[in-house]
């Protein structure tokens, strides 16, 4: 019997599914939205509402440390912080929203979009990608290779 037994197993063991639970909040706060069976949000739920609690209430250190446990990475700590906390202001809770996407065909499990409320862009600028800068450098380098040959050959001339 499972009395007093809080949370779903997933029907994975204790390890697996404390891994599974952290990656998919991780993946909560690297994406911003995530889309997999109902079971696992609602699974993950708690955590992810408290964490969102923990970054709007409490004070910058301690949020920091809490969302480092999980996400690993003290870069996207501080852009995750600093952006939650001017998207959501003084919001207490609701920071969440669950969307019903589709019925896998498989096994006709629930698929859903589980995402934050208000959109919020946790990636870095994008920058210009290396290959279009490279590609720019080489056309200058050719522009200006063509440009001494044509003065050379005039000198020669």
């Amino acid at each position: 019997m499972r009395h007093r037994m809080a949370g779903k197993k997933l029907g994975r063991n204790f390890n697996e599914r404390k891994a599974l639970i952290k990656s998919l909040t991780k993946a909560m706060f690297t994406h911003g939205s995530i889309e997999t069976t109902e079971a696992k949000v609602k699974a993950i739920i708690p955590m992810v509402e408290a964490l969102a609690n923990t970054i709007i209430s409490k004070e910058e250190l301690t949020a920091k440390r809490e969302l480092f446990k999980v996400l690993q990475d003290q870069t996207w700590v501080n852009r995750v912080v600093s952006n939650f906390k001017s998207v959501f202001g003084d919001q207490k809770s609701n920071f969440t929203t669950i969307t019903k996407i589709k019925r896998r065909f498989g096994d006709d499990a629930l698929i859903v979009k589980y995402s934050f409320v208000k959109t919020v862009n946790f990636l870095p600028e994008k920058k210009e990608n290396i290959k279009n800068k490279v590609k720019k450098e080489n056309k200058e380098v050719k522009k200006t290779v063509a440009k001494k040959t044509k003065a050379a050959k005039k000198e020669i001339k």
